[in-house]
């Protein structure tokens, strides 16, 4: 069989096609690699007010039973506007981690199809304890 020029043009499209592919493969690759999240650093110093206390207080009771942990609660939504960091967009962020409590709380009282709602909350609840910032601002 002899090849006529519309088969060389075939054979061109094709290789181009394969070369095409595998530089598009490796690009890809090297994008998944580079667009992990950076790990958070924090650069504020923790705070130690008593919003901040309480919310602590709620944070290690939030797998008690409600008589337990709604006292706490209360206590914490008593604080907030008392916090001497107004100023400074600390509201928010303790605001911020209390919805990350009561989101916590309710996935516990309502169960949901989502396997890693228990681990996200988790997570995000230990950082705001530890670095009393809400890291999702």
């Amino acid at each position: 069989m002899q090849l006529r020029p519309r088969h060389y043009i075939l054979l061109a499209i094709i290789i181009a096609i394969f070369v095409f592919n595998i530089v598009r493969h490796r690009h890809d690759a090297r994008n998944a690699i580079s667009n992990t999240p950076a790990p958070i650093i924090i650069t504020t110093p923790r705070l130690n007010t008593p919003a901040w206390a309480a919310f602590d207080h709620a944070a290690s009771l939030r797998d008690a039973p409600d008589s337990d942990f709604q006292p706490a609660l209360k206590d914490l939504n008593q604080l907030i506007p008392l916090d001497p960091n107004q100023n400074d967009g600390h509201i928010a962020a303790i605001k911020g981690c209390l919805t990350w409590l009561e989101f916590y709380r309710q996935g516990i009282a309502h169960t949901s199809n989502d396997p890693q709602w228990k681990s996200r909350s988790n997570h995000h609840l230990d950082d705001c304890v530890k670095y009393h910032l809400d890291t999702a601002a």
